[in-house]
């Protein structure tokens, strides 16, 4: 079955994994809300974080993360196995990743330091 365009890339139907990070995925994140949604995220400077994560969370399979996130939630061991380099170090990358990174509860304190995150990253990205 092949994926619309639209779809949503933040979960994958029947699994509880999540295939993005925000710390690891910063760039990725983006670029992907620059080309979906025509904005630069630098002249976003009053954006709550609850906007900023409906954002990511709106974003769609045909943007760079959205690729990515196709990469990561392969679950079909014969397409895994056609994959070729590019795909398969992405995977890598990712386990190697999401194996060093314990479970993590959000708190408000949390959110809080991931938005002055962005917002600094975003800064130093454009302007």
């Amino acid at each position: 079955m092949r994926e619309q365009k639209t779809k949503k890339i933040t979960s994958v139907p029947g699994a509880d994994e999540q295939y993005y990070d925000l710390d690891f995925d910063a760039k990725l994140i983006t670029i992907s809300i620059s080309q979906q949604y025509h904005i630069l995220p630098s002249e976003q400077e009053l954006l709550h974080f609850s906007d900023w994560y409906k954002l990511i969370s709106g974003l769609t399979g045909d943007t760079p993360l959205g690729h990515i996130i196709r990469i990561r939630s392969e679950r079909d061991g014969e397409r895994i196995k056609k994959f070729g380099n590019y795909e398969k170090e992405i995977r890598r990358k990712w386990l190697a990743f999401r194996t060093r990174k314990p479970g993590r509860v959000w708190t408000a304190q949390d959110k809080r330091k991931v938005a002055d995150r962005f917002e600094k990253l975003f800064a130093k990205m454009f302007g």
